[in-house]
């Protein structure tokens, strides 16, 4: 008797879904800022090997100071008002609520724009998404405890790039940093990390999301992965209005996940247009579910071609590519180990030494080795080479671990 696949990857899925509850704890008790081979139970040892990596790492990415960039403090700055622009190829709802705004479906009339208000606690610890928890008893949102999505201001195209040339203007950097979510997320989901991110790599330039209709389901693989490939040519025509605004000195991006299908195929397309042209700084492809025989042939060497530089960041603890390894039957181009991808055109950072859900939950001094890794690619941008990891090679080509 044939066993429907569909069937047993909702059995996988549901393991992975009560894997993840049991193991989800937002105060471990202790966590090693690397694997480390017989490593000590005493916590004081534990806590000198880890000021010396920060010692070494340099200075540390510092939630934003409230008072410079594109961050505002907040009542007696208890909180910090971080603003996001964004555009999607989502359906609104006609729901006013910020965290109804927008469905995981395909929009009716193109690309949709606006612009968001966060706001992010004081005590805010890099990494984390602080939301209401009813294992702690809270039932409503605090500004001095919880990230929070306050509003959502819908624009036209034009209204939008044009309050865009502004306030880029009046930003510390000329910059902006697109963020691009994966899988199983929702607009409202998207919106919280890519200010988060922001804010805790101490971005001074403009948070720009792009959000494709994901359904924000973990059982909407499939679906998600269709409405990724209809979002191509959306993204692709967003990227290239956002590269031809005079207002930028450098565009950076950030995909997670199945968003980096999007942009590679983007990539590729504004490669071939723009032959000779490097349209954006830094990226940064974090844990990227993408065939991995189709990245190393025909997406690496064109993607290169259109920034700075690209960095890969692999990792075979990353809970979107878990869920993938479930469907897909050949490599993904951000696993870590034995399948981790190492082009000679892009740096390869194989983070799986490291306990972290890429951009998600994971442990605080774990969380400060990769953001602090981000902050130096994207504030700084430095070579894998100058920053504080380890050189590796692999069919004698040169990869990096933490």
């Amino acid at each position: 008797m044939k066993t429907c696949p569909k069937l047993l990857f909702l059995f996988s899925m549901l393991a992975i879904v009560l894997l993840f509850s049991n193991c989800k704890s937002t105060v471990p008790a202790q966590a090693p800022a690397e694997k480390m081979e017989d490593a000590p139970a005493d916590n004081s040892i534990f806590q000198a090997i880890l000021e010396k990596r920060l010692e070494e790492a340099g200075p540390a990415p510092r939630a934003a100071d409230p008072s410079s960039g594109f961050v505002t403090a907040g009542d007696e700055q208890q909180f910090s008002k971080v603003p996001v622009f964004y555009a999607t190829d989502r359906e609104p709802t006609g729901d006013k609520d910020p965290y109804k705004f927008y469905s995981g479906e395909r929009s009716s009339a193109g690309l949709r724009f606006g612009r968001c208000l966060v706001t992010i606690p004081k005590i805010h610890e890099i990494g984390e998404i602080e939301r209401p928890s009813w294992w702690s008893l809270e039932f409503g949102e605090d500004q001095e405890k919880h990230i929070i999505l306050k509003e959502i201001d819908p624009l036209s195209e034009d209204g939008f790039f044009s309050q865009l040339n502004l306030e880029a203007r009046l930003a510390d950097k000329q910059e902006a940093l697109v963020f691009i979510h994966g899988y199983n997320t929702s607009f409202d989901e998207a919106v919280l990390r890519a200010a988060q991110v922001a804010y805790d790599v101490s971005f001074k330039g403009i948070p720009i999301l792009y959000s494709w209709p994901s359904t924000g389901s973990l059982l909407g693989y499939w679906a998600d992965g269709d409405n990724n490939a209809w979002s191509v040519p959306h993204l692709e025509h967003f990227l290239e209005e956002l590269a031809q605004q005079n207002c930028w000195d450098k565009i950076h991006i950030i995909a997670h996940s199945m968003g980096n299908r999007t942009l590679t195929k983007s990539l590729i397309a504004l490669a071939r247009k723009n032959p000779q042209k490097r349209l954006f700084g830094q990226i940064i492809l974090a844990a990227p579910d993408v065939n991995a025989k189709e990245f190393v042939q025909d997406i690496a060497p064109l993607i290169r071609q259109t920034a700075d530089n690209v960095t890969l960041y692999a990792s075979s603890k990353d809970k979107a590519l878990v869920a993938s390894q479930q469907f897909n039957k050949v490599p993904r181009a951000g696993e870590g180990g034995k399948n981790l991808v190492v082009v000679e055109t892009i740096e390869t950072v194989d983070a799986s030494s490291i306990d972290t859900d890429f951009l998600g939950h994971t442990y605080f001094a774990n969380t400060w080795l990769l953001i602090h890794d981000i902050y130096q690619v994207i504030n700084k941008g430095w070579i894998a080479e100058k920053r504080q990891l380890k050189d590796k090679q692999k069919n004698h080509k040169k990869y990096w671990a933490f």
